[in-house]
């Protein structure tokens, strides 16, 4: 088993560098990480406005930065799976790539679920924000 792992292994290898290559993964995860402090270093008071204006915006908001987190989580472990040395591999997965691979194709596909659902949640606090914004969308609910 050892064996047979050491020589996929290097396919394994391939695999994991082409797909951090053709994703732009490191690019990824630094966008990720940049936009999850920014989301999280806007103090309460720079939105009070907004909050008390529409409380759709703070469960947007509150949502927003909730799954990128999430994202963030599951990027930075997939970034230390990708660092891990043969020897490391093989201990953590007891030398099965099998589950390996299936490990990281169900990250990527919660990552990309999450994705989605972040979009929609910034689209509700866009949307929020330009009710709060415009007195005529505001009167028109």
């Amino acid at each position: 088993m050892k064996e047979q792992f050491s020589l996929d292994y290097a396919k394994f290898q391939v695999k994991m560098a082409n797909f951090v290559l053709s994703q732009n993964f490191t690019a990824r995860c630094e966008e990720y990480e940049k936009l999850f402090n920014q989301m999280s270093s806007v103090s309460p008071d720079d939105m009070k406005e907004y909050v008390q204006k529409s409380p759709a915006f703070l469960n947007a908001r509150n949502r927003s930065i909730s799954l990128m987190e999430r994202i963030v989580e599951i990027h930075r472990s997939l970034k230390e799976l990708f660092e891990l040395s043969e020897n490391e591999l093989g201990l953590k997965y007891n030398y099965d790539l099998e589950k390996a691979d299936k490990e990281i194709a169900e990250k990527l596909k919660e990552a990309a679920y999450l994705l989605h659902e972040y979009e929609k949640a910034s689209k509700n606090g866009r949307k929020a924000i330009e009710k709060a914004d415009n007195p005529f969308l505001a009167q028109a609910q």
